[in-house]
């Protein structure tokens, strides 16, 4: 379970460096030289890490205490289509996931003014808070991944999953303000992007699959033991 959003992190990082890829250049330029900048850095990181790793907590615990409420199968299939439209955006064939950003964006646009004191960033603590911050941005991969972690139906397991999900962004997020423009370009070149998005699409057609009919899965060969 880690490891799956451990390598949703990493394939959809390209997706995370259009969003926070701004953000983490500037933060290379208006952070002081040498080793300080590298702590503004991780701090950053650490801070956006640790508000995956707080929705994640609230969404299973929103998912346990729903349990009785909603049918876990539609949660499961939501975060399914979530998974499916996220590689069309990725693909750039139909951006129907924005609009789930459009609406989170609402929220958004309540807390980025509360950013506008902490740039440039001056010290330690304003890196964290921004970070912190930035962990809210308007994300559909997040989104996608956060209805993932309320199918789970367990704080601590939820929690833990968009940390690892967060370390699975970290790459790509790191790489943004060494080789920002670069990185850009390669990742949306068609032989990136397309099998990011196909990846996307076969990972959520297979959980559709695997809930609409376990036994088709079940009933697949299985290699033989020894």
């Amino acid at each position: 379970m880690l490891t799956s959003a451990l390598f949703l992190g990493l394939v959809g990082s390209s997706h995370c460096f259009g969003m926070c890829g701004g953000i983490i250049t500037s933060l290379s330029f208006t952070a002081e030289s040498g080793k300080k900048q590298y702590i503004i850095t991780a701090l950053y990181h650490l801070g956006r890490l640790s508000s995956y790793t707080f929705l994640g907590l609230l969404f299973g615990l929103l998912g346990a205490a729903s349990q009785n409420l909603i049918p876990f199968v539609f949660l499961k299939l939501l975060s399914a289509i979530l998974l499916i439209l996220m590689g069309f955006y990725i693909s750039k064939i139909w951006m129907a996931i924005s609009v789930l950003e459009k609406a989170g964006k609402i929220l958004w646009d309540k807390i980025s003014p509360l950013s506008k004191n902490l740039l440039p960033v001056k010290n330690y603590r304003h890196a964290l808070l921004l970070g912190a911050l930035w962990g809210w941005l308007p994300c559909g991969l997040v989104y996608s991944t956060l209805t993932y972690s309320l199918t789970l139906a367990n704080p601590f397991e939820s929690a833990l999953f968009m940390l690892f999900f967060g370390i699975g962004t970290l790459p790509a997020t790191l790489l943004a303000g060494a080789a920002g423009l670069k990185l850009k370009t390669w990742i949306n070149h068609p032989l990136v992007r397309w099998p990011t998005a196909m990846f996307f699409i076969a990972v959520g057609l297979f959980m559709v699959i695997n809930i609409l009919y376990p036994e088709l899965i079940s009933s697949a060969p299985h290699s033989h033991h020894h």
